[in-house]
């Protein structure tokens, strides 16, 4: 694990603009620089930097983030990797503890043996006209076969010796990279007269290989490379890497089945394409693919093995994906695969199944009906009974909740059932819709008297969607200067945390999250905290969209800052004055129900609420002061 206070220090040097101009052409307009989002297609540049708050935004799609969230989408590195990146750039080591520097040091030389063997694997196939001639039949051309950089493994029992010489007898980590193989005393190599594939990781490195056999009807057709160090089949995706800046540019991903299905649709135009290593998609597959892009499109073939492959994609799907993101199946006609269909019918054929594609929600619906009754309309009970059963653990999963009601919904429809029986069988909350603001902000008075006499207490006036929505307002203008968290640390601590209100739970969650981070950072830090600094320690954390997101519409605003510290301190005086207003509401209702009341406290409060009156008017008048001077040049 990387120390915090590293991850601060490389923040804390890494310019935005610097790391984000290797990669894209910005140019300066105003207090930020543009550029065309490499994210999504555009002609007009909508990719904002800004270098004060360390923060882009792209008011075309949406992304937002710190310097670690553009590397992480833009190359699909992981958090440890792009800080890893950052560090690199700056000369700077990370600082590991003994054991995961050993580890660190075995995998870089597990990853130049699979290097070695690679190249060793790749010049062999450009001299072998049999292997030449087995590719040039399957219509692969040399360019596809370099850019993958296609090889073939000589017929032999120790071809690699070739390469590592006087290390292939005894070098161990040959067999524990899955190269070679040891029985008996006696070593071989694990691949042997076989078209290979190398597999690379997000980095390019070569981390294990996928091997055919050119011989019709020898088994087993493939071979890959075994479970190592560097290499875990869950995690990895063939043509991640050769596909990443397609799946970038064109805004999806295509998933196939098999190593040739990726190399012929990347030949065919579909360079976006990608495919699981000989194993389930898996939620870790989905998540880099996410990273890339918001569209996902799954392609299986049409039968009952590809119905079993969708339904598995779709589970682990589910588990990951949120509110903003889609998913496609592909259901091709029993038969043909990507690379009959293109090859019969041409690239327009394969679009038109993309375009023709279930989304996730009606995919959702015909995968259980088909399993309940192979297609059939549901008729009995039971068969009723048993769609909410198979749809039970699918929706239990899920984290989306906007997605996840409209599954229920759709569900719901197909099985003739309300919706809001569907999720108690299921044991999933549908959303509730927020009360309007109304109910809790007119006529305090008579709510007082109505506590009263049935035995409640009253409802605090600062809690509800209006104060909800300011102390929002309030979060979104310190989280532009964090500074501020340090400077008016007591009015929040008073006026932010102290609340159990349902509507303002999120909120005040959000608030301790902020300022857990804050207090971790420590004061030394705050003084130069910046927006993207400050998030990027909780680039991890679920409601990291949710606080990138307030960024990212201040971004439209761009308050000055000035402004921005006299809306706070009127947000203050607002929620202090509610207070004033509810605790005077109390007393005069309990003075008209004849009970005893202080009567020097009573006048205080109105003293209190004039004084705070007085405030918001000086503070109003000096901010729109301040706006019409700022607008009109001084």
């Amino acid at each position: 694990m990387i120390p915090e206070s590293f991850i601060s220090e490389v923040l804390s040097r890494t310019d935005i603009v610097e790391v984000i101009g290797r990669y894209v052409k910005l140019q300066r307009k105003g207090v930020n620089y543009m550029a065309c989002c490499p994210f999504h297609k555009e002609k007009t540049p909508s990719f904002a930097v800004n270098q004060s708050r360390q923060f882009f935004k792209c008011f075309g799609c949406g992304e937002s983030g710190s310097a670690i969230a553009f590397l992480m989408k833009y190359k699909g590195l992981s958090f440890p990797d792009a800080i890893k990146e950052l560090a690199d750039a700056l000369g700077m080591e990370v600082p590991e503890d003994k054991e995961t520097k050993r580890r660190a040091a075995e995998a870089r030389s597990l990853t130049d043996f699979m290097a070695q063997a690679a190249q060793f694997y790749q010049s062999t196939l450009f001299h072998n006209r049999e292997a030449i001639e087995y590719l040039k039949g399957r219509g692969i051309t040399q360019a596809t076969a370099e850019k993958f950089q296609l090889g073939l493994s000589p017929d032999g029992w120790q071809g690699l010796q070739t390469v590592f010489g006087d290390q292939y007898p005894t070098e161990s980590k040959l067999e524990e990279c899955g190269l070679v193989i040891v029985k008996d005393d006696r070593r071989y190599d694990r691949f042997r007269s076989r078209i290979m594939y190398p597999i690379r990781n997000p980095r390019g490195q070569v981390i294990g290989f996928g091997a055919r056999t050119m011989v019709p009807g020898e088994e087993p057709k493939y071979l890959n490379s075994p479970e190592t160090p560097i290499y875990h089949k869950s995690q990895e995706l063939y043509g991640l890497f050769e596909g990443r800046e397609a799946i970038r540019k064109k805004g999806r991903a295509i998933v196939c089945e098999g190593y040739m299905d990726v190399i012929q649709m990347s030949q065919a135009g579909f360079e976006e394409t990608v495919a699981a290593l000989g194993t389930s998609i898996t939620g870790e597959h989905v998540k880099k693919l996410f990273q890339l892009s918001d569209h996902v499109y799954f392609s299986f073939d049409g039968d009952s093995a590809g119905f079993k492959a969708a339904r598995r994609a779709m589970e682990s799907t589910l588990s990951v994906i949120t509110d903003t993101q889609t998913a496609h199946f592909v259901i091709l006609p029993q038969g043909e695969d990507p690379d009959s269909l293109i090859k019969a019918q041409g690239p327009e054929a394969f679009e038109a199944q993309i375009k023709g594609s279930y989304p996730l929600s009606k995919f959702f619906v015909m995968d259980i009906i088909r399993e309940v009754t192979q297609g059939s309309p549901l008729k009995t009970a039971e068969e009723r009974a048993k769609a909410v059963a198979i749809a039970k653990p699918l929706l239990l999963r899920m984290t989306a909740q906007a997605l996840r009601q409209l599954l229920v919904q759709e569900l719901a429809t197909s099985i003739r059932m309300e919706p809001a029986e569907l999720a108690t069988l299921c044991g999933v909350a549908l959303v509730k819709e927020t009360p309007k603001a109304e109910k809790y902000q007119r006529d305090y008075g008579r709510d007082a008297q109505q506590s009263a006499r049935y035995k409640r207490p009253t409802r605090p006036v600062t809690t509800g969607p209006i104060y909800s929505n300011i102390k929002r307002r309030l979060l979104q203008c310190f989280l532009m200067n964090p500074q501020w968290f340090v400077d008016y640390s007591d009015q929040i601590e008073y006026e932010m945390l102290d609340t159990v209100d349902e509507w303002e739970s999120l909120i005040v969650q959000l608030w301790r999250l902020v300022l857990d981070q804050v207090q971790l950072l420590g004061d030394g830090v705050t003084s130069g905290l910046s927006t993207g600094y400050l998030l990027s320690f909780m680039q991890n954390d679920p409601a990291y969209s949710t606080l990138s997101q307030l960024v990212s519409q201040e971004e439209v605003l761009q308050t000055p800052n000035e402004v921005a510290e006299f809306e706070i301190k009127c947000s203050f005086l607002k929620l202090e004055k509610a207070n004033v207003d509810a605790s005077i509401t109390e007393l005069l209702a309990m003075e008209e129900r004849g009970e005893n009341v202080d009567g020097d406290y009573l006048e205080r409060l109105f003293k209190r609420r004039q004084l705070i009156q007085q405030s918001l008017m000086q503070q109003s008048a000096q901010a729109v002061d301040m706006v019409l001077t700022t607008r009109l040049g001084g």
